[in-house]
């Protein structure tokens, strides 16, 4: 399937829903403000990455039409979307145009992305749309759940970015360089392979409390080299956890990371179709609490042992002990068992999976082990 079709299968079993729901009408708003945990309907069913504030209009039947923001960004929209109406807007016209569509488009109507509007932004559209507006924010959401064929190509080229990320990492650090020297490095690597974006954590110390952003601090040696690195291709996201000694690591290092490797070994053989996302966290704390460590399995220590990924913070969400989701073939997911020890401080390991009939397939292919260099 190509990625025209694609995208019209995913039209279409929005419409389907639609139907369901006795909707005429699905007006989709997202405000622009792009990030790993947050879901976008709009790119989902465009695959167009707005600069700004935008507006899908779904008719149940017939074509959909964009309207975006701001008004010099339409040659990007025209050029990339397969749509026959696309149309541009200065930002603070967006709710009068948006509006002028709808009364033109049939009812009943109902509003993905409402939490997205500010309140006056929303109240504004509200009054012009003049008419009642249901909220169907899980409409387009719960599809997304799962991957496609072409999703889950998209995907996998974010892994594959990913894995050149930590490559980049391990070639690049000395030393004498600064934390946040370090992450261009990787940032930079990345774009050269594709990335249009990055949610990048990257720190380093002789002992490590969690994982955070880079700093200006100089690289030591002996320090241990923690990145979170999460690239994205066309929309898609993937992520990878890994650890590196910048020396010759002790063993007790050795042994500590081994922990970790055990215990996601032990996730990914809970993360099966059908089972509970809690599963997983599950099956890694109890290898974690057999270790003497249960009490660091929990706050401050721990918040999470994977979360879904591939295509913003959708299903499963966060992997804990609490109310889990149930897992579904092509369901794309980091499962990292991240965590601090006392005796070593913070280490990481994490991966991008597929879930499968026969088990979680690894789209992120760096091998699971702790990384050393000479320092």
């Amino acid at each position: 399937m190509n990625a025209a079709a694609d995208l019209a299968e995913r039209l279409a079993r929005v419409r389907a829903r639609m139907r369901a729901r006795g909707l005429n009408l699905l007006i989709i708003y997202f405000n622009g403000q792009h990030t790993m945990l947050r879901f976008n309907p709009l790119l989902y069913l465009t695959d167009f990455k707005t600069l700004g504030p935008a507006f899908l209009f779904v008719p149940g039947e017939g074509e959909p039409a964009l309207l975006i923001s701001p008004d010099w960004d339409l040659p990007r929209a025209l050029e990339m979307v397969p749509f026959a109406t696309v149309r541009s807007v200065v930002p603070p016209l967006l709710a009068r145009a948006a509006a002028n569509i709808a009364k033109a488009l049939p009812r009943p109507l109902a509003i993905a992305g409402r939490e997205h509007m500010t309140a006056g932004f929303a109240q504004e559209f509200l009054l012009l749309i003049d008419g009642d507006a249901g909220d169907a924010g899980d409409l387009v959401d719960g599809l997304a759940a799962t991957r496609t064929e072409i999703e889950l190509e998209r995907v996998g080229r974010a892994a594959a970015i990913a894995d050149a990320g930590f490559a980049a990492l391990r070639d690049a650090a000395r030393v004498g360089m600064r934390e946040h020297e370090l992450a261009a490095e990787v940032e930079h690597a990345m774009q050269c392979a594709g990335s249009e974006d990055n949610y990048g954590l990257l720190g380093a110390g002789s002992h490590n409390l969690a994982v955070r952003a880079p700093t200006d601090r100089r690289i030591e040696a002996g320090d241990l080299i923690i990145g979170e690195i999460t690239p994205c291709y066309r929309g898609y996201f993937a992520q990878l956890c890994r650890t590196l000694v910048l020396g010759t690591p002790s063993e007790l290092q050795l042994s500590k990371y081994d922990l970790l490797i055990r215990a996601q070994e032990e996730g990914l053989r809970a993360a099966l179709p059908g089972r509970s996302s809690r599963d997983i966290a599950q099956a890694i704390n109890a290898v974690i609490a057999a270790a003497g460590y249960a009490e660091y399995c929990r706050q401050p220590y721990m918040r999470t042992r994977g979360h879904g990924l591939g295509f913003g913070g959708v299903v499963p969400h966060d992997v804990n002990e609490g109310e889990g989701e149930t897992l579904a073939p092509a369901m794309t997911l980091v499962i990292h068992p991240n965590q601090y020890i006392p005796e070593t401080g913070y280490m990481m390991l994490g991966d991008t999976v597929v879930i499968e009939a026969q088990g979680p397939r690894l789209l992120t292919a760096t091998p699971r082990r702790l990384y050393w260099k000479p320092a």
